[in-house]
């Protein structure tokens, strides 16, 4: 028995680094969400097995290891995906438990804040579904736990290890862009002089370096056709958080003001004061306190890397996002286990005389796992999401409905949830999928479908279609909360012709430089007047346009936008039974054929007259 003692407290960091492992990957594979939740989640769920770009920055080594867990042989695709979270979540815990002890040396409780974090509401919400975000906070535990080494032991070998942890952390979310200067300056800090030698620095910058060459991936899909960052000006753009046109993706900068900030990092800070408690914040001061007192360089930066997320967050979105505290909360567990460990050394500085110390560790090794073991019961039904029947089985359904190479044309956030079921796993149905938001869509291609005689379904904006058309209700209808939103999915029947858009040439005959003239009729075939958003009209190259004709009834001149002729007025109201015109004159530069396209918008939706061909003499 006392050689198993003196075994078990020899290898006892490799037993608590198991055990950490172990116990947070089990708890988020019971709770592990089996299918899809919608949302984004659901569009990376899409993209990941066909190696298509995720959003700016694109996620070169998540889509990689996307790619691979979706061709390990285990359970269905959505389950296989969603692995990807529970795996790096539980080693994200084992990481920031190695960096904790390494700055704590207290196993113990770097052991519990490891746990703390593993159960905290924010990180086990996105552990067991797919999500960025614990990649993310693995990367950042890897590059603790190398810092932390380093500081331990500021060996060449470790600083390397250190550099390409800080290149690989750039290669994941835009957060890491801007609390990465803070681990560099951390870094440089421990021991200044072993940068001397040119070839320590030129090693670490090439180390640094080698990760973040991942990005050519990105390059090389996009090249192929599944991504838009097809040039090395649109790369830049996009690995750096913006659209391939400049802008900044999903959010915006320099158009808060300071009270909108202050709120936003109010929210900010109710966010992890729930997720986390007053108790654990208390320690988690304590933990800074004593930290600044042992180590106030890992302190002091540590703290800029918070005060960096705080700062980037607020400038970029006016509300609080509870994915974006995980950073802030990974570092805040450092500061916890730091301050367990200052608890622990004050207990047994106490003179204690009555009860002996072995007693005192006991009681208190079993009050602090209390803290983590009240999270884990507290947040397991709000965090389990094996058993739960949502979004998903709503459009599972619709699928199982359907026929065979029917169309469906859906208004949802859900609509990724669609497009992968209709991709991976119903396939056989060749169900083809269209997003109505799409700013490719028309009502046109629609009404087409249904003169082919095409099976097609509509599900959202059916406070539109039916104007148009006869819909028939199908399978139950399911009210999604997350985006309060009640979907439906309905069959269109027999047509009813809201719009016709007729497109006559003047005359018999168009000659190379002589004016002449289109009418656009717009006719409206329902009992109820139409209200027309907008008028579009595209010439190709080779037709002039001159002006707006006398002989319709808009007399407006149009704006241009990208080459489009565009009218836009608050007066453009069709009675029931009416139709507008538009006219134009316009002048041949060329001979030969040319396509016109011409469309209007009413109530958010396109209608497209067919194509008109003009041969010019």
């Amino acid at each position: 028995m006392r050689r198993l003692c003196d075994f078990l407290f020899e290898k006892k960091l490799l037993i608590c680094s198991s055990v950490i492992a172990i116990i947070p990957f089990v708890v988020y594979i019971l709770t592990l969400e089996e299918k899809l939740v919608g949302g984004d989640t659901s569009s990376y769920a899409f993209q990941l097995p066909q190696m298509m770009i995720l959003p700016p920055t694109g996620y070169p080594v998540f889509s990689i290891i996307g790619k691979l867990f979706s061709i390990i042989p285990i359970g269905e695709l959505a389950y296989r995906l969603n692995m990807i979270s529970a795996v790096f979540g539980s080693l994200t815990i084992l990481f920031l438990f190695l960096a904790i002890n390494n700055i704590t040396k207290n196993i113990f409780a770097s052991f519990t804040a490891g746990l703390c974090f593993a159960f905290s509401f924010p990180y086990w919400h996105v552990s067991n579904r797919l999500e960025f975000d614990t990649l993310n906070s693995f990367i950042i535990a890897v590059v603790l736990f190398a810092i932390s080494r380093y500081n331990d032991n500021p060996t060449v070998k470790n600083l390397y290890f250190s550099s390409f942890a800080l290149g690989l952390m750039l290669t994941n979310h835009p957060i890491a862009f801007f609390i990465m200067p803070a681990f560099l300056i951390l870094l440089i800090l421990i021991k200044p002089a072993i940068f001397r030698r040119a070839k320590t620095l030129i090693n670490c910058i090439v180390l640094f370096t080698v990760p973040v060459l991942s990005y050519s991936y990105v390059y090389i899909r996009s090249v192929q056709g599944f991504g838009p960052a097809d040039t090395f000006i649109r790369l830049i753009y996009y690995i750096t958080g913006r659209n391939t046109e400049g802008e900044v993706f999903g959010g915006s900068f320099g158009d808060k003001n300071l009270k909108e900030i202050f709120l936003t990092i109010l929210d900010y800070l109710k966010i992890i004061y729930n997720a986390y408690g007053i108790i654990l914040i208390i320690i988690c001061f304590t933990g800074f306190i004593f930290l600044l007192y042992k180590n106030w360089k890992f302190g002091v930066f540590t703290f800029l890397a918070i005060c960096f997320n705080l700062i980037i967050t607020t400038q970029y979105l006016d509300w609080a996002v509870e994915n974006y505290t995980l950073d802030i909360m990974l570092v805040m567990a450092l500061y916890i286990g730091s301050g367990f460990t200052a608890i622990w050394i004050l207990l047994k500085k106490l003179p204690w005389k009555i009860i002996k110390n072995k007693i005192i560790n006991i009681i208190f090794c079993m009050i602090i796992l209390l803290l983590p073991a009240m999270l884990l019961v507290n947040n397991f039904n709000e965090c389990n999401q094996k058993a739960r029947e949502g979004i998903y089985t709503f459009w599972d359904n619709a699928f199982g409905i359907m026929e065979k190479k029917s169309r469906i044309y859906i208004f949802s956030p859900s609509i990724n949830i669609a497009f992968f079921i209709s991709t991976f796993e119903a396939q056989e149905k060749e169900i083809m999928v269209t997003d109505i938001n799409s700013g490719d869509f028309s009502v046109q291609e629609l009404i087409e479908d249904v003169q082919k005689g095409i099976p097609v379904y509509i599900a959202g904006k059916e406070n539109f279609f039916n104007q148009i058309f006869e819909l028939n209700k199908e399978g139950r209808s399911f009210y999604w909360d997350r985006y309060e939103e009640n979907l439906q999915l309905y069959r269109l029947s027999d047509r009813q012709s809201l719009l016709d858009i007729e497109s006559v040439v003047s005359g018999t005959q168009v000659f190379f430089g002589k004016t002449s003239e289109i009418k656009f009729i717009i006719r409206n075939n329902s009992d109820k007047e139409i209200k027309i958003d907008s008028i579009e009209l595209e010439l190709p190259k080779g037709l002039k346009f001159a002006s707006v004709s006398d002989s319709g009834n808009i007399v407006q001149d149009p704006g241009i936008s990208r080459g489009i002729f565009m009218w836009v007025s608050d007066d453009y109201y069709i009675p029931a039974g009416d139709e507008m015109i538009l006219a134009v004159n316009f002048i041949p530069e060329r001979v030969g054929e040319f396509a016109v396209r011409f469309r209007v918008t009413t109530n958010e939706m396109y209608f497209d007259s067919r194509d008109l061909v003009i041969k010019v003499e």
